[in-house]
């Protein structure tokens, strides 16, 4: 009877956990100013289509959906709320499964909520949001071919890769790791059978529409993607430190750490379950370790070995004695305080760096949040202007969404990187309008003469943060656009 009230009582605090994280993430995403990246998406939702430059398509698809009937900042971040949700019941599910035991199972739940990359992943939404939540859906179904042996999950599987391709194109590294998984397992007798290759198939139909983009863009996103990444800046030691630390700021280091150690333990134990938690995640992280050599791969690259990697890291603390226990509510606590602490900040400015140094005050990577919609009220204030072109992407979509898109917004094709925006054209209909040209305080001064029939006055615009400049524009208005359409049109 007490085992029955223990279990039972694990699981209600499990949900309770979640339920008040949910409602701390959601305030934060309700309350905080998009970041540039996710406007850029969010312009994406905007503009539909089979692909785009810089990744494959379904971010803009899951924030579209999400905000048929409100685009305020919570409902554009909406996804990635429901998406930590699904994947806490996914891992709840799969490490029962796994294990038979709800302390583990519980474990899980609560590492794969605290780490900080899920909880910046409900707050600020990219496509590693729903390549998370495909490859906890993908992991899942994969255990339940092994624990059924149905061959009808593959198709499912095969659904449900297809959507994590969909996501993001690192996503190509899951089916080598249940391939590895097949190989070092008696799951190696599928591989005779029609199944996975018939799953791996029907995931690429789903996949068909990006190709299509790409081959009507002369495979932009493809190149981009291929060469993104291999231009090396330090010495490959220094890379390769520099992607550990960031593996251990997205995990915590207390639960990296374990994990780590766990997952390399489990290749080599005659532990099934281990060693299928261990090939689902390690090896993303070690290939990114590896690409590290050339240039130090950004933290959020291996995301989605973290849904494997909680539940063993998880089990692995649960099953040992009191230390391992210890450690295991040390480390939540530890990365609680850790995320408190920033996303306080990021909302509240709790940590007076300004009294240190004003340039740590302007270097304040939580200032991202804020200044946007004050620069597009700046904007605004000429009603005459219906247009606006900017140096920057992230700049640019910033303006279209807290002007509500009241304004167009282009880029400067000739000084800018080849991104999204090179593909929508600017509207015949505007070109004899007023706009503005928007460009940071400091850079190279644009050939206006370039841009607008005419010109007219020039005035700055700081965003301001507790007193702090945190950066300051160049506004310059003009009559007139007379510059080329978007060079992909």
């Amino acid at each position: 009877m007490n085992d029955g009230m223990n279990t039972s009582s694990i699981q209600r605090n499990t949900l309770i956990a979640v339920a008040l994280l949910t409602l701390w993430k959601m305030y934060f995403a309700a309350t905080l100013q998009l970041h540039p990246d996710e406007a850029y998406y969010w312009m994406w939702s905007r503009h539909l289509d089979w692909g785009y430059f810089d990744h494959a398509p379904l971010i803009a698809y899951l924030i579209r959906l999400t905000t048929l009937f409100s685009q305020q900042e919570l409902w554009v971040r909406f996804g990635g709320i429901l998406g930590t949700l699904l994947c806490s019941g996914l891992a709840w599910r799969l490490s029962l499964q796994l294990y038979d035991d709800k302390k583990v199972a519980f474990a899980s739940v609560i590492i794969l909520n605290v780490m900080p990359l899920q909880l910046a992943g409900s707050i600020v939404i990219t496509p590693d949001t729903p390549l998370f939540i495909f490859t906890g859906l993908s992991i899942y179904l994969f255990w339940q071919i092994v624990e059924t042996r149905s061959k009808y999950y593959w198709y499912l599987l095969g659904i449900s890769f297809g959507l994590t391709l969909l996501s993001k194109y690192t996503a190509v590294l899951l089916p080598i790791s249940f391939f590895l998984f097949m190989i070092f397992s008696d799951e190696r007798r599928w591989l005779k059978t029609i199944h996975p290759y018939a799953a791996f198939l029907l995931s690429l139909l789903f996949f068909l529409p990006v190709v299509y983009w790409n081959s009507e863009h002369h495979w932009a996103s493809f190149l981009y993607q291929t060469h993104h990444g291999f231009d090396s800046r330090h010495h490959p030691f220094h890379n390769i430190l520099e992607y550990v630390g960031g593996q251990m700021g997205i995990a915590s280091p207390l639960i990296w750490a374990p994990g780590i150690y766990a997952s390399v333990l489990y290749l080599f134990r005659k532990d099934k379950k281990g060693l299928f938690l261990s090939l689902t995640s390690l090896p993303i992280i070690l290939f990114f370790a590896f690409s590290s050599i050339q240039r130090t791969a950004e933290a959020n690259w291996s995301g989605n070995a973290y849904f494997s990697f909680s539940i063993l890291t998880a089990y692995y603390l649960q099953s040992g004695g009191a230390g391992k226990k210890r450690l295991f509510t040390i480390a939540v606590i530890f990365s609680l305080l850790l995320n408190m602490i920033v996303l306080l900040h990021a909302r509240f400015n709790i940590i007076p760096l300004a009294s240190f140094s004003k340039n740590a005050a302007q270097a304040d990577a939580t200032n991202w949040f804020y200044g946007w919609k004050e620069l597009a009220e700046e904007i605004e204030k000429d009603p005459s202007v219906k247009f606006a072109m900017t140096e920057t992407n992230q700049v640019g979509a910033e303006i279209s969404y807290y002007t509500k898109e009241r304004i167009f917004v282009c880029i400067d094709y000739l000084r800018t990187p080849h991104n999204q925006y090179n593909y929508w054209p600017f509207p015949d209909a505007l070109r004899s309008q007023n706009g503005v040209d928007v460009y940071k305080l400091g850079a190279e001064t644009p050939p206006y003469d370039k841009y607008f029939v005419s010109t007219g006055t020039t005035s700055t615009f700081t965003a301001w943060r507790n007193g702090v400049p945190i950066r300051t524009f160049n506004i310059v208005h003009g009559q007139g656009y007379k510059y080329p359409v978007a060079p992909d049109r």
